[in-house]
């Protein structure tokens, strides 16, 4: 098997496969979805692909590597305007998937300090006499301090999730 752009001519599926590191269900996935061209078939029906069938395949390989919908992607691929129009689409849709990305690590940075804060917590909170916290749920709970020591102080908003992604979007708002 040669590597697209040399000699060979004609791919079968399993070689594209193996090339780009996916399954053939998958290419035979995005065949069917339009994002690969229907390719020309042998007389035991095997499908063949030429070298710009496999260069189109490892450009959607790419794509979904930054994290871009098939249906993004098939909008890119289908754009027969210039290259440039294609360009400032491309850049669009990354400036988009990079925020969706900063928003998860604010959410995600926001789950770690709720968690550190639970975990030290229950490392500081005192013992009974069989050794055991006095308060085991206090993970659970959502109580910021023993529940021995009176009335329970609730951990911030930013243990929900929902309240969480939509105050980290106004934070990294653009």
């Amino acid at each position: 098997m040669e590597t697209p752009g040399t000699k060979q001519a004609s791919w079968r599926i399993g070689e594209i496969a193996k090339l780009l590191g996916v399954s053939e269900k998958t290419l035979r996935h995005y065949e069917r979805v339009g994002l690969l061209r229907p390719p020309q078939r042998t007389a035991q029906s095997y499908r063949m692909y030429d070298n710009n069938d496999v260069q189109r395949a490892r450009h959607v390989m790419g794509l979904r590597g930054l994290g871009l919908s098939l249906e993004e992607i098939r909008s890119l691929l289908d754009d027969h305007n210039m290259d440039r129009t294609r360009r400032q689409r491309l850049l669009g849709l990354l400036d988009e998937k990079l925020h969706e990305i900063d928003v998860t690590l604010a959410v995600l940075q926001g789950k770690r300090d709720d968690m550190a804060a639970r975990y030290l917590a229950l490392l500081n909170s005192p013992k009974d006499s069989s050794g055991d916290c006095t308060c085991a749920a206090l993970v659970a709970c959502n109580c910021k301090s023993s529940c021995a020591c009176g009335e329970p102080k609730k951990w911030p908003a930013a243990t929900m999730g929902r309240r969480l992604l939509k105050a980290s979007s106004k934070i990294i708002a653009r």
